[in-house]
């Protein structure tokens, strides 16, 4: 009964994840082969990995399929930014509308919406390059 639970469990997770492409894992590649030239992310890297060994270990034990998923979400949600951002007006109100940004950051943000563009677009490097430390490609 047990191994029922798991089986059904596992098949559940497996549905809800997104598929790879050759071109998302090719893109994939790019962005880390890209991040590894990269003097400020390879100290991210190193920050990553000698700060937080234990939480790394534990999210080391996610299985490669969760990891993979996570770094083809976070890539397109990098890719679509430019488009998020064409408009950042519009952006910000949406952002807004979603209860994305929190309080303290409401004010900087309306001064200056190109401001949210950057933290937003480093906020979703860090966790696709945390997401590949994780999964031992970086």
């Amino acid at each position: 009964m047990v191994v029922e639970n798991n089986n059904n469990n596992n098949e559940a997770a497996a549905e809800n994840l997104t598929t790879l492409t050759e071109k998302d894992a090719t893109n994939i590649s790019a962005l880390i082969e890209a991040a590894k030239e990269d003097p400020e992310t390879l100290h991210l890297i190193k920050s990553l990995k000698e700060g937080n060994v234990d939480g790394l270990a534990e999210l080391r034990k996610l299985p490669a399929e969760e990891v993979l998923d996570g770094l083809k979400v976070s890539l397109d949600e990098l890719m679509m930014l430019d488009y998020f951002f064409s408009d950042k007006e519009r952006a910000l109100e949406a952002m807004i509308k979603d209860d994305m940004i929190a309080d303290e950051h409401m004010a900087r943000y309306k001064a200056d919406p190109a401001l949210l563009e950057e933290d937003t677009r480093k906020g979703l490097y860090f966790q696709f390059i945390s997401l590949a430390v994780v999964g031992g490609y970086l």
